[in-house]
């Protein structure tokens, strides 16, 4: 809606496309000569580098459960999350256990995770062989939130939290609870 009363107040539109990603960088060398888009009329390039399809490999798609034994039986993965005012979410690694419904990890109070992450986040674990071309992911999203509580606290199982890779004390703890829990396997026969 444009403010009429002349105050330069920007439409919603104008707001909308200034909120957006920015476009496709250009070369001034021109490196992504043959790259260009496609229009609708011509969807495939005669001689196109397409990847054939192998009959033996199968794609899967991963019950709850077997994510959550995945997710059970490993202690490294990705928390993504959105900084304010960043176009494209921010993923790092961080050690974590699966505790009921919910991934622990453990952070520093000034830590990007600790001042950025609470809210909503995606959590990925997977596992792939090159050689092979077969693997797994699994992915979750929920609400991640700071344990403050000292009775939570309390409840939680300290002793069996892994111990974070990154130097530095790691003395908050963080909880993704699970919400959308999805995986996907490809693999061989």
């Amino acid at each position: 809606m444009e403010d009429k009363s002349g105050s330069g107040t920007q439409s919603r539109e104008t707001a909308v496309m200034a909120a957006s990603p920015p476009g496709q960088r250009h070369s001034s060398d021109d490196i992504m000569r043959g790259s260009a888009r496609l229009d609708e009329a011509n969807t495939l390039l005669e001689g196109a580098d397409l990847a054939e399809g192998d009959e033996r490999a199968r794609f899967t798609v991963l019950e709850r459960q077997t994510c959550l034994n995945l997710l059970g039986r490993h202690d490294i993965g990705r928390v993504a999350f959105t900084i304010e005012g960043d176009s494209a979410p921010t993923v790092l690694p961080v050690n974590y256990m699966l505790a009921g419904d919910a991934i622990l990890f453990r952070s520093t109070l000034a830590g990007t995770i600790m001042r950025h992450g609470r809210g909503y986040a995606s959590f990925q674990i997977d596992h792939f062989d090159e050689g092979l071309r077969e693997g797994w992911s699994v992915l979750v999203s929920g609400r991640c939130r700071w344990i403050r509580d000292q009775g939570e606290l309390s409840r939680l199982p300290r002793g069996r939290m892994p111990q974070p890779w990154a130097s530095g004390p790691r003395d908050q703890v963080l909880r993704i609870t699970l919400g959308r829990v999805s995986g996907r396997q490809v693999s061989h026969d």
